[in-house]
């Protein structure tokens, strides 16, 4: 393949002529053209008949120019090594039809557009974000999700400015998460969420969480408890813990749903409980929920006018003594089936009253969910047997 030399840079030097009686410039009254090239651009100026001293001194301003250019470029052309590479560079471009001075310019642009961008932290990015959130009024529960999430995230990425982190950064951080598919699947959820925000604020042009790569979830079986394991969970709750236990178990009441309820909610006439928007995971799933005989009969001896249910300082306090329930009553950390009460209520209901709608409704929950995991999943003669569960019998066997 031919190749191009590249283009050499004219030489910097100045010279002056007496104009030619037909030139232009002499018709205006000019008699001399000082033309000179310095650092690679040309400039021409013209002087009159009685101007030859004011030439003269713009000629030896030029002449010193050159002179201090030539200086400062002097330790280059002394430098082989650089002329190596410059030599080098030049040819490796000439085969696009491109100079070192393209190049420079290419990149000098780049380094420009690179100091533009907003350097703002992923520590700051994400204050920002949690702020908005709490002014939104997310749950306590849902704030506290988050910031535990992106504290993880913040560890390992805090004074990164969040405009240099790629598809492939966070992708790679995401899948080394030493926990479970349904983890990586919500940490995933919540950082698009924190660069969907910071899209929003003009920090990044896209989100590229969105193109990170999607875990799959295998769906295990749902797990529920017999009515002997109910028994025996029931058997070992203290009394501050009894009643909650008993709504969870007896109403399908969500945790975190349940943590925020108070004893002025129940209707004891009506038999039934209050979940408001307030309290309810979302505000879809605001609902009166309907309280069995037997479970009314759990929640009588420890009922107070007004004050929580689940009279506890934290959530984490209450989640740790539920802990405690379950090791009393036999299960190992971390062997209880995730939400295995509110799943058996599910369960056991659908089968016993046979009505997914209702079953929705009480459970707060959509029909398509009790359809894709709930149905078929117990006997109605054993689904009936959790209705019959009653202090006196439990505490007797």
């Amino acid at each position: 393949m031919q190749m191009n030399a590249p283009k050499r840079k004219p030489k910097d030097g100045v010279s002056f002529k007496k104009l030619p009686a037909k030139h232009s410039q002499r018709q205006k009254g000019y008699l001399w053209m000082v033309e000179s090239r310095l650092n690679g651009k040309r400039v021409r100026k013209f002087f009159r008949h009685d101007e030859a001293e004011q030439r003269d001194k713009h000629v030896e301003r030029i002449k010193e120019s050159i002179e201090n250019l030539a200086k400062k470029d002097r330790s280059v052309i002394t430098d082989d090594a650089l002329l190596e590479e410059a030599s080098r560079a030049a040819r490796a471009l000439a085969d696009h039809g491109k100079s070192l001075s393209d190049a420079t310019a290419f990149y000098l642009a780049h380094l420009e557009a690179e100091a533009a961008r907003d350097a703002t932290p992923v520590t700051a990015m994400v204050a920002r974000f949690l702020e908005e959130k709490e002014r939104e009024a997310v749950s306590a529960r849902h704030h506290q999700d988050l910031r535990n999430r992106l504290n993880r995230f913040k560890k390992q990425f805090g004074e990164t400015p969040i405009t240099s982190l790629d598809r492939n950064t966070i992708s790679d951080w995401i899948l080394n998460l030493n926990v479970g598919p349904q983890s990586k699947v919500n940490f995933r959820r919540i950082l698009s969420n924190l660069f969907s925000y910071a899209v929003k604020t003009g920090a990044i042009p896209s989100n590229p969480v969105r193109d990170t790569a999607t875990v799959k979830v295998r769906r295990k079986k749902t797990e529920i408890l017999d009515d002997k394991e109910v028994k025996a969970f029931l058997q070992k709750c203290p009394d501050q813990l009894l009643p909650a236990v008993a709504l969870m178990a007896f109403c399908g009441i969500r945790n975190g749903e349940l943590y925020r309820l108070e004893w002025q909610e129940i209707d004891w006439e009506d038999k039934t409980i209050e979940i408001s928007a307030e309290k309810a995971k979302r505000e879809g799933h605001a609902r009166h929920v309907t309280i069995p005989d037997n479970a009314l009969e759990w929640l009588r001896p420890h009922a107070k006018k007004r004050g929580p249910i689940a009279d506890y300082e934290s959530f984490h306090c209450f989640s740790k003594a539920l802990q405690d329930a379950r090791e009393s009553a036999g299960w190992a950390a971390g062997k209880w089936p995730s939400n295995a009460l509110r799943k058996t209520f599910i369960s056991c209901h659908y089968e016993s009253f046979g009505s997914i709608d209702e079953t929705a409704k009480q459970a707060g929950t959509s029909v398509g969910i009790i359809h894709r995991h709930y149905r078929r999943l117990i006997k109605k003669t054993v689904a009936d047997k959790l209705w019959e569960i009653r202090p006196d019998a439990a505490l007797s066997s």
